[in-house]
């Protein structure tokens, strides 16, 4: 996944750089540093995966996450 596919999907998940580094558990610098360059394979793969579910099962595990 390369920088651009990386915003591409953070717009479709609703997700901020800032609210995805939070998201997966990294710094705002290295959130930015994702959008700069692309993320590492694993943000990429679990980006994916989020992708897939529906948007309704998407958005629980996003608030799931969010609130733990």
């Amino acid at each position: 996944m390369n920088a651009k596919q990386y915003l591409a999907a953070l717009d479709e998940l609703g997700l901020s750089q800032i609210g995805a580094g939070a998201f997966f558990g990294v710094s705002p610098r290295t959130a930015q540093r994702y959008a700069a360059d692309g993320p590492p394979q694993a943000v990429a793969l679990l980006l994916q995966l989020l992708l897939d579910l529906s948007p309704t099962k998407r958005a629980a595990f996003i608030a799931s996450v969010a609130l733990s």
